[in-house]
């Protein structure tokens, strides 16, 4: 019998030799005693497991990963320098530069043609090269030092992905029904929305219908558009219906033709503003970034100068705290101030926009066509220039703008001036100053905004302004019947006071040239957490322009009932002003293994300022399906009641057929895995692989590194994935194909002794009739083979000679059958080769399914 140390010896090492790679692409023949491994007399030939897999020389498409970090994915040459030893993964120095090594902080390689291999172990000091077979993965290691400074999140344009020829059609149908004193009202809703992705063009379409009890139906036409990606000027060009950036000017919509650039294309870590950060080290030393008393970012430096330029943006900032702790222990500490508004850039990053086309506004009998052109450019830590024009039919402007960032806090200010011809009126010109103002006091964490807008006279037009006026003009309308807003003024403030919750408040300000008065608002607010829930607690004062005076007042609490994953949720919301109130009650929550489902019921009271007194209350639920989201709604009063029902979703053709699943955002991704039905997308709540072997990941980032992980759960035991995890990283609209390799085939479990009732050698090879190893001996000559056939032969192998094998006939329930497991259990026999020839019969032996 086999002793226990002995089994787990080899267990660990067949095992290993079965289902790992023999990874390292270097890795040395190994030879192991097998007078450990001796089974009576049999002894296991396990020469076989010495080199592991052997790769052969060839050519294999691959991931390529640097420091963890997944960098290409293309075709590989592999070599061997002898005939029988593993081949090893050709990398060019034209690849490794590529993938972000700095061969000048090396030593001369001794070849610099860039398309022969390099021994990177040895050209690269402490460098490691290894290939997982099974995963088709190349890991290289390479010390930091040696890499060349790369922005964290960085994704090499020659990884962002075209995604395949692909079509969808998004759909959004609600129904409400109302009845109220009698009257029953009903109203129908359709939103669509299409694309289609042919090579790296991108097209899209959005409209809606809508009709309803006493109206006829109305079809809008929302957007249509064609959309295609500038790499070099890390930009987006539009043709058809879209919105100007709104970054100098205000936004408006446009028919016509754009280019714009796409701050998605940067890495995250460069997104939005951050200040860079300059400083020297005396040694190899280490860099802490605080800001509020937190480290955001730590580093190692080598001595002399250094540059962080790759801070994450943190909203409106807050100074950053440097400390540069040297090798011997020395500090030094200095700080950057970081205060931040919309216009501040990065220093050395440019924005820019570039848009033609016509005014799109249903309002306007008249529509103008026009030309605008903005750019904004970071030169400093401290200074952001950016300006622009417009010119238009009968309309003109020009911006132009600074942005500062002090240690006092962030200032944008920047100067329009416009110039408007109306027809048979003259003319208009007129400026309009802007003012912009951030500070993150960090001393008591108090946060200020503030956006302050003031025409300068009564001449200035913004471009929708001016067009409406002039189309008024055109047309014989009163010119002075639109509001034309002469001053705005917008306040935030937030101070957050530790553990004792939080305050805010908020004010705002406008008034015009052609009426008197001013519109005014005011909000208070403190929010704060409690032994059982949070609450907070805001006051609102709105004063319109003819002196009405409105205020407000509102508590609202939340309260968990329970700690587990699906403990609903407990809320109030208690509403008084103007000689009316109201108090709501609901409790919601979130149901299903992937919080699939959600719920909330409600009631409500309120007191009208006649004095009456109405109640209600209602329910709605939503469920995530794995191939639409349904909704359903219902409420019911003294005097009124309503239902609701929707459902929305997506349709998707590509390669592999069409497919159902809830509603895709812009840019997703179509996982293909063959035979494994019932798999569940774990980056995708609800998400399943369908009958086909396709599911939708309805939304991925753009321009980043996605991981889409499968959960094998829920599919069949006959099904084994090579790789649960593929990464990849899409243009913005394009539509990524994740393709999981799977090994279809029956799983069994055979019990098959020798004829004479001699176990099988613990760990003996087994293979399928075409040679492919399909599993190893256990104890009690139990095989656990994957992907057999419905019936066929194994052979087990634990030599080369024909005594040391020997054959299984085997024949499968057919799928369906009542089985306690979820493989098949059969009872067989091993015939030795050279018995086989006068024991078929026995061979043939297969007992009833377990």
């Amino acid at each position: 019998m086999l002793n226990p140390v002995t089994a787990v010896v080899l267990s660990v090492f067949t095992m290993a030799g079965f289902l790992s790679s023999g990874a390292a692409c270097a890795a040395e023949a190994v030879e192991f005693d097998t007078t450990f491994l001796q089974i009576d007399s049999q002894r296991v030939d396990v020469a076989r497991l010495g080199r592991g897999n052997i790769v052969s020389p060839g050519v294999y498409t691959v991931d390529i990963s640097i420091n963890d970090n997944h960098v290409a994915r293309e075709s590989v040459r592999f070599t061997a320098a002898h005939e029988g030893e593993n081949a090893r993964a050709c990398l060019t120095r034209k690849m490794l530069e590529a993938y972000g090594v700095d061969f000048t902080k090396l030593a001369s390689t001794g070849d610099q043609v860039t398309d022969t291999c390099v021994d990177v172990s040895a050209s690269v000091p402490d460098a490691t090269v290894e290939f997982d077979f099974n995963e088709q993965k190349l890991n290289i290691t390479i010390p930091q030092k040696y890499m060349r400074n790369l922005a964290r999140g960085y994704v090499a344009p020659e990884l962002w992905d075209n995604g395949v020829n692909a079509g969808f059609l998004s759909y959004n149908a609600n129904a409400y029904r109302t009845a109220s004193g009698g009257t029953q009202a009903s109203q129908e809703y359709l939103g669509l929305n299409a694309g289609v992705n042919i090579g790296a063009w991108h097209f899209r379409h959005q409209s809606s219908v809508t009709a309803g009890t006493g109206q006829s139906i109305q079809l809008d036409n929302i957007a249509t558009y064609v959309q295609h990606d500038v790499t070099k000027l890390r930009s987006q060009v539009t043709l058809g219906d879209a919105q100007t950036t709104g970054d100098v000017f205000d936004s408006i919509a446009f028919r016509g033709a754009q280019i714009a650039t796409d701050d998605r294309m940067l890495p995250e870590s460069l997104r939005g503003y951050a200040p860079v950060v300059r400083g020297t080290a005396d040694s190899n030393a280490r860099v802490t970034v605080r800001q509020n008393g937190q480290v955001i970012y730590e580093t190692n430096v080598s001595p002399g100068p250094f540059e962080i330029n790759d801070l994450y943006a943190t909203g409106y900032g807050g100074n950053l705290d440097i400390t540069v702790t040297e090798a011997d222990g020395r500090t030094k500490r200095f700080t950057v101030p970081y205060a931040a508004v919309a216009q501040s850039l990065r220093p050395g990053s440019t924005r820019f926009a570039f848009t033609a086309g016509q005014l799109r506004d249903e309002s306007l009998q008249t529509k103008p066509g026009f030309t605008q052109f903005t750019v904004q450019r970071g030169l400093t830590n401290l200074v952001t220039l950016y300006g622009g024009a417009i010119a238009s039919n009968g309309y003109v402007a020009a911006n132009l703008g600074a942005a500062f960032n002090t240690k006092y806090g962030a200032l944008a200010s920047d100067l329009t001036t416009a110039r408007t011809q109306l027809p048979g009126a003259g003319s208009q010109q007129g400026q309009s100053l802007h003012i912009g103002y951030s500070k993150f006091i960090d001393a008591t964490n108090t946060n200020v905004a503030l956006g302050a807008y003031r025409y300068s006279d009564s001449g200035y037009l913004g471009l929708a302004d001016a067009a409406r006026l002039r189309d008024a003009a055109l047309h014989g309308s009163d010119v002075n019947a639109a509001d034309r807003e002469r001053g705005r003024l917008q306040l935030t403030v937030n101070q957050t006071l530790k553990d004792r919750g939080a305050v805010f408040a908020n004010v705002s300000s406008q008034h015009y040239w052609n009426r008197p008065g001013r519109d005014m608002f005011y909000q208070l607010g403190y929010s704060n957490g409690f032994k059982y829930g949070t609450y907070c607690v805001t006051a609102g004062r709105t004063r319109s322009a003819d002196g009405t005076l409105s205020n407000e007042v509102m508590l609202s609490t939340s309260i968990p009932l329970g700690h587990t994953q699906h403990s609903p949720m407990l809320s109030t919301n208690l509403n008084a002003g103007k000689g009316a109130s109201s108090m709501q009650t609901s409790l919601g929550g979130a149901a299903g293994e992937r919080n699939q489902y959600s719920y909330n019921v409600y009631d409500t009271v309120g007191q009208a300022s006649s004095g009456g007194v109405n109640a209600s209350a209602g329910a709605s639920g939503t469920w995530r399906a794995p191939v639409a989201q349904v909704t359903a709604s219902a409420s019911g009063g003294a005097h009124s009641a309503q239902v609701s029902a929707g459902v929305s979703g997506s349709v998707v053709a590509h390669p592999g057929g069409v497919t159902f699943s809830q509603t895709v955002g812009d840019t997703f991704g179509i996982v293909e895995a063959k035979g494994a039905e019932g798999a569940t997308v774990s980056s995708a709540s609800g998400v399943k692989v369908d009958s086909r072997g396709y599911a939708v990941v309805p939304f991925l980032t753009a321009y980043g590194m996605n991981t889409v992980d499968i959960d094998p759960k829920g599919s069949s035991s006959d099904v084994e994935f090579v790789s649960t995890s593929e990464r990849v990283a899409p243009r913005l609209g394009s539509v990524a194909m994740l393709k999981f390799k799977t090994n279809t085939g029956r799983a069994a479990l055979v019990r098959a002794p020798r004829m004479d009732g001699e176990a099988l050698p613990f760990g003996a090879e087994v293979v399928d009739g075409s040679g492919r190893q399909v599993g190893v001996v256990a104890q009690d000559s139990r095989i656990f083979a994957r992907g057999v056939e419905e019936t066929g032969t194994l052979t087990v192998k634990w030599g080369e000679s024909p005594e040391q094998q020997c054959s299984v006939r085997y024949s499968l329930p057919a799928k369906g059958a009542a089985m306690h497991t979820a493989f098949a259990s059969v009872e067989s026999h091993c015939v030795g080769k050279l018995a086989v020839a006068g024991a078929t019969s026995a061979g043939n032996d297969v007992a009833s399914v377990n």
